[in-house]
């Protein structure tokens, strides 16, 4: 479940290091082009919204091979876009299709026992942080050689060992509700109302993504303007960097079966914002960079895992719904990270980012901390659950 759901995280990421390829190759300005790795995150968190609960009332299988399928026309598209908007279009399908790793998530944690769910969690979500990051590395690589359009056309043909990989290994899921679609989807706004810890683990962690994103599809363009001219493929590089990171997710769902996944969501908004403090001197050092980068990408794999196996101890029987709230909150916190930094790295450079990205590190940590009396007798037996 982990090396597919790598594979399929590919899809949304292989653009960042290429935007300037894509800015060059269509004749387009920065902000355009941000909009194509807009669009990916946006239609990422409109398949999350739309396609996730559907595992509670399904086979996940079924839903992972048709969803394989169609994301392998969507890249053929953007390989032959003519121009920005139809890429744009590409790009929002692409996204839409790849929720392929966050239906296996839940599929893993239903399959495990809650002394494990954090464990089994933190395993398939490395093999997506690992498929994110290595995609960059891959696709700014190709891109250097080969130009944007063959990066697409790669991403199409990586679907299909996937497709067949997937049909051979998963196992046939079992549905756990017979709710009909509306009502599946009717169902979403209740869960995040009557229950704090899925409402808090929503919206920290869409700042950490946030922060996550405004970093990555800026970095080549800090990288290109800055006082080292690097291309796409030194951009993609970076992606190994940030791969060093990755193990984070499966020790952080060690560290939630022991401590409890809310303190081990306090210490990675820490390190997020930690890490964005380093970032203020990357457009100077790369040494500051490189050790920025590390720090960021194992405070936000950390706060993904331990925020995700908390939401998910609230309601055995809605983890696809639950994983929809908690992927769609946070994908669309990472497309407005995105586009916000687009705009900021724009008027005010590499400080723009810097500010931005400590400004929502601090707001996750206060709102992490305020507290509610009432639900302290709550986040007792949460803990005591995992602790079982």
């Amino acid at each position: 479940m982990g090396a597919i759901a790598g594979a399929v995280a590919t899809n949304i990421y292989c653009t960042q290091p290429i935007l300037p390829l894509i800015e060059t190759g269509l004749g387009v300005d920065l902000a355009a082009v941000d909009l194509v790795a807009g669009a990916a995150l946006l239609g990422f968190a409109s398949g999350l919204a739309l396609l996730l609960p559907l595992g509670d009332r399904v086979d996940r299988r079924k839903l992972v091979l048709a969803q394989v399928t169609l994301a392998f026309l969507a890249a053929l598209c953007a390989t032959f876009s003519p121009s920005i908007w139809p890429l744009i279009a590409s790009s929002f399908a692409l996204g839409v299709v790849s929720c392929v790793p966050q239906q296996l998530v839940p599929f893993a944690a239903s399959m495990s026992l809650p002394s494990e769910r954090g464990r089994s969690v933190g395993t398939v979500v490395s093999g997506i942080m690992i498929g994110i990051l290595l995609g960059r590395t891959i696709s700014g690589i190709v891109g250097a050689y080969f130009g944007w359009r063959a990066v697409y056309g790669l991403q199409a043909v990586a679907m299909v060992p996937v497709w067949f990989i997937s049909a051979s290994l998963l196992p046939r899921g079992v549905p756990t509700t017979n709710l009909s679609y509306g009502r599946l989807l009717a169902s979403l706004w209740p869960l995040a109302r009557d229950n704090r810890p899925i409402r808090e683990s929503m919206i920290v962690q869409a700042l950490l993504w946030a922060c996550f994103n405004a970093f990555w599809v800026n970095l080549a363009a800090l990288l290109a303007s800055g006082p080292w001219h690097l291309g796409s493929g030194w951009a993609g590089a970076f992606g190994i960097i940030g791969a060093a990171g990755a193990a984070a997710a499966s020790f952080a769902g060690r560290g939630a079966d022991r401590h409890g996944p809310r303190w081990v969501v306090g210490i990675s908004i820490l390190v997020v914002t930690v890490s964005y403090v380093i970032l203020g001197g990357a457009a100077s050092s790369m040494t500051l960079l490189i050790l920025g980068v590390i720090v960021l990408d194992i405070g936000v794999q950390a706060g993904l895992v331990s925020n995700q196996t908390r939401a998910f101890a609230v309601d055995h029987t809605a983890q696809g719904r639950i994983n929809s709230l908690y992927m769609t909150a946070i994908f669309l916190g990472g497309a407005v990270g995105v586009i916000i930094s687009g705009w900021l790295m724009s008027h005010y450079g590499w400080k723009g980012i810097v500010v931005f990205g400590i400004v929502l590190g601090l707001t996750a940590c206060l709102y992490h901390w305020q507290g509610d009396p009432r639900d302290q007798k709550a986040r007792a037996g949460e803990l005591e659950a995992q602790r079982k």
